[in-house]
């Protein structure tokens, strides 16, 4: 049960916001299609009885749907994507519908709200939407929040109106039934469940499929998408990144000397360190053997220099194995910056390489920058 918490409360990772972005782009433009394809039917009414309150309260409710929807679609255009903003979208698009369906309580018959089918059957959208943002939390606490908005409101019919009375005086409507409502209920509950397993089930076979099995982290399979990712959004806001290519020092002679399986965990453990010392910006990819490499988001050139040192002096600390026969090992790094080193994936990967490749025949544990300040640089293992 405790992993169960941790799982769920735990920040969807670079990969997963990546695809919950591109599902909240996806959400934004199919809500602008729909509303203006909606929008006809409140206008309709409108022409054909503008006195009518709820054809009133249609229309504005749907021309807010409009404004909303490209509001979002302006806002990722110029800014990425967040797991605030998919609470934002998804709450919004619930608690509309309803909004919707109060107003047909208020101002209408309030029978109109609770037995809605066009109004209401949009609250399957709306959920089946959730799974898009490819995050469990908006699942869940989001969606529950919608089933309780409704469930709340046929609550509050049926104790505040006389529903009999309601149905002799307009059968149009459709007469009230405890039993149509709690399934109502019970259908929107399991939409909320369906959506909540696919993302669980996404993510389980996206992780397999862009992660690294011993080290859990990202693949150089998945690396290309991220880079070309990571390069769009610098130039889009105009903003810095930094890429640090890692690489163990002398660890063909680690497993020379202790055995595969020991330098098995001395993958397992720089690559753990690694995780440890960034933020949940950063991401770290094993891109092979022994080789890391590091995407710093919004990080210039100093900053990256100072972040990939800091990660070389905390190596130099480790220990790993049996107390008796512990393993120490250094590392060695070259760090590139977009736009200063290039603003192309290839250029920029190639020229941290490079310099990585300095480290090396510099003699290794150290780090090599544009422009590496000489007393930073530690003397050879």
């Amino acid at each position: 049960m405790g992993k169960f918490w941790r799982d769920f409360w735990k920040r969807p990772d670079a990969a997963m916001l990546l695809a919950g972005g591109e599902g909240e782009r996806q959400v934004a433009l199919v809500r602008v299609v729909v509303v203006a394809l909606l929008l006809i039917t409140p206008v309709w009414r409108l022409i054909e009885n503008p006195s009518n309150p709820e054809n009133i309260w249609g229309f504005v409710v749907t021309v807010l749907a409009m404004i909303f929807g490209l509001a979002v679609l302006a806002y990722l255009r110029y800014r990425s994507y967040q797991p605030w903003l998919g609470f934002l979208t998804s709450i919004f698009d619930g608690s509309l519908v309803t909004l919707a369906l109060t107003l047909f309580v208020i101002v209408g018959n309030p029978l109109d709200g609770v037995n809605d089918k066009i109004t209401y059957e949009v609250y399957f959208l709306v959920l089946a939407a959730m799974s898009l943002r490819q995050d469990r939390r908006i699942c869940i606490l989001v969606g529950g929040f919608v089933v309780l908005q409704y469930g709340t409101l046929v609550g509050y019919v049926a104790t505040h109106y006389d529903v009999e009375a309601l149905y002799r005086q307009s059968s149009y409507n459709g007469a009230f039934s405890g039993a149509d409502q709690w399934t109502r209920v019970i259908l929107m509950a399991s939409a909320v469940f369906i959506s909540y397993a696919y993302v669980v089930r996404s993510q389980r076979l996206v992780n397999r499929a862009i992660r690294d099995p011993m080290t859990g982290l990202l693949n150089r399979g998945y690396f290309d998408t991220l880079f070309g990712y990571e390069i769009e959004r610098a130039r889009r806001y105009q903003q810095r990144f930094a890429v640090v290519v890692v690489d163990a020092d002398h660890f063909k002679q680690i497993n020379d000397s202790h055995g595969h399986a020991a330098g098995d965990a001395v993958l397992k453990v720089l690559a753990r360190t690694l995780q440890d010392n960034l933020r949940e910006s950063d991401v770290v990819v094993r891109f092979g053997g022994e080789e890391f490499v590091l995407l710093l988001h919004d990080t210039g050139a100093d900053a990256a220099f100072a972040k990939a040192e800091a990660m070389r002096l905390a190596v130099a600390r480790l220990m790993v194995g049996p107390p008796e026969h512990p393993i120490s090992f250094t590392l060695s790094a070259g760090v590139a910056v977009y736009p200063d080193d290039g603003t192309l994936a290839h250029v920029l990967l190639s020229r941290a390489d490079q310099r990585l490749l300095q480290a090396k025949h510099g003699g290794r544990n150290r780090v090599v920058g544009r422009s590496p300040a000489p007393d930073t640089e530690a003397a050879s293992a």
